[in-house]
């Protein structure tokens, strides 16, 4: 079904849901043929993120996304910024406050020290792309759900496609089950690679701590949590410059 098809189906169905309101219906049953349809248009609208030729075209996928309802109070998804071929890519939670009002990754104190952590490895800012799990503010900032996640990952795993970075590092626990599909806590998952493939792209994953999360602890604590930090950065960069000195 074409975007334009599935528009003229949804206007269709709130029309009819509104006829219904108005005869004083307040609920409608759920049946095995609703759920049927529903899984449909899901499908269809994966289907055509999985055609989806360009990161420009992707991104305005997103722009017109509605399979959750984070769409509904959104100021701006949030698409990912950075070059087409990074050689790495950092995947963040969710937009936040600051996000939601640019349409920006990290643009927030958060992303004033992801900035630095990645000049703490020789790593500039613009030379690697930067996106999130999901792609849109959830409510007071707080972690995505399961259906959120859902239905946003298949856009993440096209922006990996379409872009191939050769390394990966989730910043967070929440990124890192995303990307893994693993329910494993964040400290078991940091501080070794993890080699998988999404979508016929071999990836060198990383996970460590989200720079908000680190800016959350004080005191020993917060030492305690940047050394682990710069730890697994530290390894991230050496994997980083085999792969860039290959010819």
């Amino acid at each position: 079904m074409k975007s334009a098809d599935q528009s003229k189906v949804l206007k269709d169905i709130k029309n009819w849901l509104r006829m219904q309101q108005n005869l004083g219906i307040k609920y409608i049953k759920n049946s095995d043929v609703i759920k049927e349809f529903i899984n449909r248009q899901d499908m269809t609208v994966e289907e055509e993120i999985l055609e989806t030729s360009s990161l420009e075209k992707l991104k305005e996928e997103i722009k017109n996304c509605t399979l959750c309802p984070l769409h509904k109070k959104r100021t701006n998804p949030v698409f990912g910024e950075g070059p087409e071929d990074a050689l790495l890519m950092l995947v963040g939670e969710a937009p936040g406050r600051e996000e939601d009002l640019t349409g920006r990754p990290f643009v927030g104190v958060s992303g004033q020290l992801l900035t630095k952590m990645l000049r703490a490895i020789n790593i500039e800012r613009n030379s690697v792309f930067i996106t999130s799990v999901v792609k849109c503010r959830p409510p007071n900032n707080r972690t995505p759900n399961a259906k959120e996640i859902k239905s946003c990952k298949p856009f993440l795993y096209k922006q990996i496609e379409l872009i191939k970075p050769k390394i990966l590092l989730a910043l967070g626990q929440c990124a890192a089950h995303a990307i893994l599909d693993t329910k494993v806590p964040l400290k078991e998952l940091r501080a070794k690679p993890h080699n998988m493939k999404i979508n016929n792209c071999n990836l060198i994953v990383f996970v460590t701590y989200h720079p908000a999360f680190l800016l959350r602890q004080y005191g020993e604590k917060q030492i305690f949590y940047k050394r682990q930090a710069w730890h697994d950065l530290k390894m991230l960069k050496k994997a980083y410059d085999k792969i860039k000195d290959q010819p």
